[in-house]
């Protein structure tokens, strides 16, 4: 995995972007690359962030549970650190936006609760 995905990816300034981001490292992958992930981590259509927490999640079961070595979990361990990277950044970039919000939300002083008897 290039530093320079990873840069992209941490200079994102909005989930579409990482979205994009990631789009264009997979289309980057060839077939047989891809043909080496196990079936149930082969990247398909990135349309949103949903997509990409949905791959990272699989893949971070399949590196889990994987008996692959050699160029095999190379492989894997390359799509997964990049996912992993993705989503993280995906977190930051939402986690900021519901903080704004939360932010400019009136505050009201909260009641306490009275212990139950």
């Amino acid at each position: 995995m290039s530093s320079s995905w990873i840069g992209q990816i941490e200079n994102a300034l909005s989930t579409g972007e990482v979205v994009a981001i990631a789009r264009d490292y997979i289309a980057m992958w060839s077939p047989e690359e891809i043909a080496s992930l196990p079936s149930p981590v082969r990247p398909g259509r990135v349309r949103d962030e949903s997509d990409i927490t949905d791959l990272h999640d699989r893949l971070v079961e399949a590196y889990r549970t994987t008996r692959a070595t050699g160029d095999a979990l190379a492989t894997l361990q390359r799509l997964t650190g990049f996912m992993a990277r993705a989503s993280i950044r995906i977190a930051e970039l939402g986690g900021s936006a519901r903080q704004e919000i939360e932010d400019d939300a009136p505050s009201y002083p909260r009641k306490a609760l009275a212990p139950r008897g």
